[in-house]
């Protein structure tokens, strides 16, 4: 069990990882998405990669609302990427 000074290191670790790591590159894949580009493997990877990093950590983010507010805007994101990627697909 993490103590309060311990969530608030996870906390602010998960944050900052994802604000200066993650969000530039859904936000890069989003910005190609919506310009009718398909996926690419790299970019399936790393959807793949931050959804296991995220259900691996849904323990941590149901206990500390900073990361469930983060959790609910990453999975918005994570979706609108995806409906957009696939309406790409279907178009082809």
């Amino acid at each position: 069990m993490l103590n309060t000074s311990q969530h608030a290191g996870v906390a602010e670790t998960l944050i900052t990882r994802f604000e200066h790591q993650r969000l530039p590159y859904l936000l890069a894949i989003q910005g190609r998405v919506n310009a009718g580009e398909a996926l690419t493997d790299a970019d399936m990877g790393f959807l793949d990669r931050v959804l296991s990093d995220a259900m691996a950590n849904r323990h941590l983010i149901h206990s500390i609302p900073d990361c469930q507010v983060l959790f609910a805007r990453v999975t918005h994101l994570y979706h609108e990427i995806t409906a957009k990627a696939l309406a790409n697909e279907s178009r082809k």
